[in-house]
Formats: C-alpha cells, sequence, structure tokens
C-alpha cells in the first residue's frame, strides 16, 4: 500500500530527450560509455642497476660524503633483531617479483645467497651475491635493488652481515 502510494505521488521523471532521425546525416551517432572499465595493468617494478661500481667507495671517502659513515669498520660483530630478521625475510620475499619478471622471457630456477651488511644505524651498507645457481644477471641485479639502500630496524648490537639465501623455482 505504501508503495503504491509512493508510486503515485512521486514526480514523473523527466522524458528522455529523442534524437531526430528524420534526415540522414554523415555523422556517426556516439558509442554509448562502457558499462564497466577494465582495470589499469598492474606497475612494473623496475629497479634500475647501479652497475658493477655500485656500493664501492674509494679509498678515504665515505659513501655520504664528509664525516664519519655509520657503514666504516669492521662489521659482524654484531647480533641480530626479531625486527632485522623479519624486515630482511620481507624483503626477500619481495625478491619473488623480481623473479616472476624474468620468467616473462626465460625458464630460469636456482637459488641466491645475498649478503647484506647492515650498520648499527639500520642503515643497508652493502649487498653482494655470495652463492647464485640462478646464473641471470637481470635477477641478481634485482635482487639486489631490494636490498641496496633501505633504512632497516637496527640491529640489536652492533654491525651485523646477515646472509640471505632465495630459493626461485617455478611452481608446477
Amino acid at each position: 500500500m505504501a508503495g503504491l502510494l509512493y508510486w503515485k505521488l512521486s514526480p514523473e521523471p523527466a522524458p528522455a530527450p529523442v534524437a531526430q532521425t528524420a534526415a540522414p546525416t554523415e555523422s556517426r551517432p556516439a558509442d554509448p560509455p562502457p558499462l564497466f572499465a577494465p582495470p589499469p595493468p598492474p606497475p612494473v617494478e623496475e629497479v634500475e642497476d647501479a652497475g658493477v661500481d655500485a656500493g664501492k667507495v674509494a679509498s678515504g671517502q665515505s659513501p655520504q660524503g664528509a664525516g664519519k659513515s655509520p657503514c666504516s669498520g669492521k662489521c659482524g660483530d654484531g647480533a641480530t633483531s626479531p625486527a632485522l630478521d623479519s624486515a630482511v625475510l620481507g624483503l626477500a620475499r619481495s625478491a619473488q617479483g623480481c623473479y616472476n619478471r624474468a620468467l616473462r622471457t626465460s625458464e630460469v630456477s636456482g637459488k641466491l645467497t645475498v649478503s647484506v651488511q647492515v650498520a648499527s644505524t639500520g642503515a643497508v651498507c652493502s649487498a653482494s651475491i655470495l652463492n647464485d645457481t640462478v646464473g641471470s644477471n637481470e635477477i641478481a641485479s634485482c635482487v639486489l635493488g631490494r636490498f641496496r639502500g633501505k633504512s632497516l630496524p637496527p640491529p640489536q648490537s652492533g654491525c651485523v652481515v646477515v646472509n640471505v639465501p632465495i630459493n626461485f623455482t617455478i611452481k608446477q
């Protein structure tokens, strides 16, 4: 009953404008807008390779210019923290994107072991490949880019070197 009353009392919608079709024209009517738009493609994460000399510092210079660098001196005498271990694991998992991108052009698999030097402040001083059975420079450069220049949670004490094994296998 209420619906019927609402229907009767609601104002009538304005009639839709009618296109004139009496005279033929050369122009084609516009296509109706699509009912839905496809989502945009996901962004491709491109990591620029810094080259062979990335991470190297000339004698007597610090990576950040003048002053003492948190990465100077001997490293490896510290202890990791749970937060640092978790952050390094997250970066290792993000390296899967490097592998997925490489699979578009070739089928490779293997294992990389990345050595990451983390200063007492949490700054990543260096990242290098210790072991590589994948044999792809594209993947190695991309993986190193995931670690280099990052700021991680600081270790419990001192400077630490974390070795991160990463397995790349084609899922069947």
